[in-house]
């Protein structure tokens, strides 16, 4: 998703007053030893916001919606494998990615799980911090962060909201009570009936300090009922 003009300078002058405001929005946060594991980019955003080090490696990438809640259901297995290259010929999501103009993004494949490596020049460099930043997660103090996003239907929503932990956040397009974590994102960054940038606004539509200072809860994997 394009952003528009007020867009880009709200990011801009986010990202440039941020060295100076992070230490004071960091003294609101009770702790800072969380582990945030975003659909996208989010997580990035969010320690970038507080000055703090990435403990998730979840950060300039993407996952397809399935993919990624495959992932939340059972994230200590799916990080304990190898991080292989995939040659774009052998995605199943191919013809979207050259369609978005990403022909040339690293990928890489987690066993079943493919990641969409968006920021990163090289899929040496991007399995590099991956595995950097996965060694830093800290399974007692884990939150989720889903957005209806990259193929992202029914199913996906429904898992994600049975998946049995307290600290997560999804964002969705309309109001979605049912879903019990649900905060509805703003119209301007929604196209094509899904959310198409959640990363420039990324704390506009919800209380993220007051979320980061839920009690800590440790990751347990799973669902309800089966994800």
């Amino acid at each position: 998703m394009k952003l528009g003009i007020t867009d880009k300078v709200y990011k801009r002058l986010d990202e440039a007053t941020t060295p100076y405001f992070a230490k004071t929005r960091r003294k609101r946060l009770e702790r800072t030893g969380f582990s945030i594991i975003s659909n996208n980019c989010w997580a990035g955003s969010v320690y970038r916001y507080y000055g703090l080090p990435y403990q998730s490696p979840t950060a300039g990438l993407y996952f397809f919606a399935p993919d990624y809640i495959k992932l939340c259901g059972d994230l200590r297995r799916y990080m304990s494998l190898s991080l292989e290259p995939l040659d774009i010929v052998d995605s199943p999501h191919r013809d979207e990615l050259v369609a978005k103009g990403q022909r040339d993004v690293p990928l890489g494949l987690l066993g079943d799980i493919e990641v969409v490596f968006l920021h990163y020049p090289s899929f040496e460099e991007a399995r590099e911090k991956w595995e950097r930043r996965a060694s830093r997660i800290n399974y007692d103090d884990v939150f989720f962060k889903f957005s209806e996003m990259n193929h992202c239907g029914e199913t996906e929503l429904g898992s994600f909201s049975r998946l049995r932990h307290r600290n997560k956040v999804l964002f969705t397009v309309e109001d979605r009570p049912d879903l019990g974590c649900s905060v509805r994102f703003g119209r301007r960054y929604v196209a094509n009936g899904e959310i198409g940038n959640d990363t420039v606004a990324f704390r506009r539509y919800f209380d993220l300090t007051g979320w980061l200072n839920s009690p800590p809860e440790k990751y347990g994997g799973g669902s309800r009922r089966e994800l």
